[in-house]
């Protein structure tokens, strides 16, 4: 049975700022430790970002006709054909 890393390191006590080395096989491995809260807020929006400059000037659209919808009845299905009783 395998355990993540992070699930190892749960159950060690850890110093703020720590820096923690050892060895596993021919791996050696390096562990710090930052207290730093996580940002889950975005970026704030830069002047520079915003681009509201247009690369092409893109022609009007030119009407072309006016259509003008009417309702009608609905389209019904074909009736199946129905079997006649041969049995008699």
């Amino acid at each position: 049975m395998s355990i993540s890393l992070a699930d190892a390191l749960r159950q060690v006590e850890l110093r703020h700022a720590g820096i923690y080395h050892f060895q596993i096989g021919r791996f050696r491995v390096e562990v710090r430790v930052d207290e730093t809260v996580p940002h889950n807020l975005p970026a704030p929006l830069e002047p520079s970002d915003v681009m509201l400059d247009p690369w092409t000037d893109l022609p009007a659209p030119r009407s072309k006709a006016v259509v003008q919808a009417m309702p009608a009845p609905p389209v019904l299905p074909d009736v199946p054909p129905l079997p006649t009783d041969a049995a008699k």
